[in-house]
């Protein structure tokens, strides 16, 4: 019941997009993008992303494993005495957790990820239940009745709260819904002018469809890789890096590519200093973030591959911002280990915009250092 819940919850969003959207043609990449996107997976309930995830390797006749958690790995043909390449992303969104039902019907909740405050009070979202998929609304005080000098106040989480239309708990309860429930951002993909599409949870459906398409790409076209190649999607990466920390002993890799959501910073607002990556400028690369710094040599490789095959490549130095590399290169005594993008504007927001032509440039660049990543270069990058 609960799994066909939460399918349901990625039918209503699709048929939400096509009653409110203009009628799009999207191509095969767009429609996954969409998929992913839609569906609800907040950390500890990718359940709904791990089915799309599992379908699209088992058309690739990949073998599936899966670690504790319900991370995913997936494992192509390749070369059995050529290094093993981990190849990863999250599953998860960031989300919220139902705490407590009042008695007046009224939703507490926790957050699953990290939220700006300012992000939470008047949005949407899909509560998963037992009985299926139910809209609610953080409700948010009307500015009549707001004293003047609250109006310009961050709501403390304590003053958020989910309405769901419900009377009582007793309603509430009857909808499916109890404590330990998982909350989704409700916001359909849809599709921008200049090549930009929409959505909620990039970070990191874009990274996991970057994995996809290039497993893809690499299967449908006959590609040889000089490796054995593991793609991982992992679970809870945003409360913890979790998935990662227990899906790599699986993979046990020679070295590891994490693929993410990276932090553009071009809208009003967002300095330089703080990301550099932009929209259309083609994939990134951090050169630093609070849980790593990338191995050298394969960072100055990953550059190297870009200007020989002409994809521009940004690289961005923040902080703020862990990444499943940091559990690849942390794994047995230490693995070369990146972390690449696409950029992304407003990250953990309930609507986020990536560029289409950084997302092929992404699946690009993927390809072309998978192709090029046999064992004399694994070693020579992993050498000091």
């Amino acid at each position: 019941m609960i799994r066909d819940s939460k399918l349901l919850v990625i039918l209503i969003c699709v048929v939400v997009v096509v009653a409110m959207a203009p009628a799009q043609d999207l191509d095969r990449t767009a429609r996954l993008l969409e998929e992913l996107t839609n569906a609800a997976g907040p950390p500890g309930f990718e359940g709904p992303v791990r089915e799309i995830v599992v379908r699209e390797f088992e058309e690739l006749g990949a073998a599936i494993e899966y670690d504790g958690l319900g991370s995913v790995i997936a494992t192509g043909p390749g070369s059995a005495d050529g290094p093993r390449i981990m190849v990863t992303a999250h599953m998860d969104e960031v989300g919220l957790m139902v705490q407590y039902v009042r008695p007046d019907g009224f939703i507490r909740f926790k957050t699953l990820g990290g939220w700006l405050r300012q992000a939470l009070p008047d949005q949407r979202w899909v509560i998963v239940g037992s009985a299926g998929p139910v809209l609610a609304v953080s409700g948010l005080r009307t500015i009549h009745v707001t004293p003047t000098g609250e109006r310009n106040q961050v709501w403390p989480l304590e003053q958020i709260f989910l309405d769901v239309g419900a009377r009582s708990a007793q309603e509430v309860e009857a909808m499916g819904i109890r404590p330990g429930d998982p909350v989704a951002p409700w916001s359909p993909f849809t599709v921008m002018p200049n090549g930009r599409y929409a959505a909620k949870g990039w970070d990191d459906r874009v990274g996991i469809a970057v994995m996809l398409e290039a497993a893809r790409r690499i299967s449908e076209g006959e590609i040889q890789t000089p490796n054995r190649i593991v793609w991982v999607a992992t679970v809870q990466e945003e409360i913890g890096l979790r998935g990662a920390q227990t899906s790599v002993y699986i993979a046990d890799p020679d070295l590891g590519i994490s693929i993410e959501a990276g932090v553009a910073a071009d809208y009003p607002g967002a300095r330089p200093e703080q990301a550099q990556e932009r929209l259309g400028g083609g994939p990134g690369m951090f050169l630093l973030d609070s849980s790593m710094i990338p191995n050298t040599k394969l960072r100055d490789f990953f550059f190297d591959v870009a200007e020989e095959e002409g994809i521009p490549l940004q690289g961005d130095v923040l902080t703020g911002y862990g990444e499943d590399g940091a559990e690849i290169q942390r794994y047995d005594t230490g693995r070369p280990s990146v972390n690449i993008t696409v950029p992304t504007r407003y990250l953990h927001s309930h609507t986020g915009i990536i560029q289409r032509s950084d997302f092929d440039h992404a699946v690009d660049l993927l390809i072309a250092v998978l192709t090029r990543l046999d064992g004399s270069t694994v070693e020579r990058l992993s050498g000091f």
